[in-house]
């Protein structure tokens, strides 16, 4: 099975860092797309001072899950079992969190651009949106049979939608290596067959074809048995 060597360490350092530089007494936090809270807790458990995160996602069972994961150790308000497209919020936020949840979040460029529009109404006049998404160049993409997502979900649409409403628009380029040794190095396309299904973001197995065209692409863009994945966490605040 391919092993995931991840920067996610860093970039819980990162959005860490960001949230303390805020320097609000009581930080008011909202996770959108929290899933089951694993990604939240080391966001949490590193903040400076007292917060309340309020937590979101569509799926309710993933959502009890991170309610109860969460509770025990950490300080959890409000849980909205809705989609970002459905959620009116009663307050503000001083930090606006989501992790790879973009991609779901509307079908086409008109409905995306309405919830790029809609996330930074969120924020208190010094809050923070932060956006951890894969650029264009990402690995994750250039591998794809298939085209897996539309171009308006890259980091770039997203930070030049930002840029062009005149908010300040940072970007911290972090990188994650991924092993791919073990499916090149044998002849079995059964752990090739459920590496395309998390690249390509689908439950079903592809043909023998399909999977030799993906295997080819991955000896040509590994470098030493490692596929290069990137993030960008795009901050957007008030100018």
């Amino acid at each position: 099975m391919f092993m995931k060597i991840s920067t996610s360490g860093v970039i819980v350092f990162e959005v860490v860092k960001e949230i303390n530089a805020l320097g609000v007494k009581k930080k008011q936090i909202i996770d959108i797309g929290c899933g089951e809270g694993h990604a939240t807790k080391q966001i949490l458990d590193r903040i400076d001072g007292e917060y309340i995160c309020d937590l979101l996602d569509p799926n309710e069972n993933a959502l009890s899950l991170a309610e109860a994961f969460l509770t025990p150790e950490n300080v959890v308000g409000e849980v909205f079992p809705r989609t970002l497209a459905t959620f009116k919020p009663s307050k503000k936020y001083d930090v606006v969190f989501t992790s790879h949840t973009n991609y779901y979040w509307a079908l086409n460029e008109k409905d995306y651009d309405a919830q790029l529009k809609k996330l930074p109404t969120f924020l208190n006049e010094k809050g923070k949106l932060m956006i951890l998404t894969l650029p264009e160049e990402s690995d994750h993409y250039r591998i794809a049979v298939r085209k897996i997502y539309p171009e308006f979900n890259y980091a770039q649409y997203i930070i030049k939608f930002y840029k062009n409403l005149g908010l300040k628009v940072d970007v911290k380029k972090l990188k994650m290596r991924m092993y791919v040794g073990d499916i090149l190095s044998t002849k079995s396309l059964f752990d090739l067959k459920i590496f395309y299904r998390f690249i390509h973001n689908t439950d079903s197995f592809p043909s023998d074809e399909e999977s030799r065209n993906f295997l080819k692409l991955v000896q040509e863009y590994q470098v030493d048995n490692y596929l290069d994945f990137k993030d960008y966490l795009i901050v957007v605040s008030n100018p």
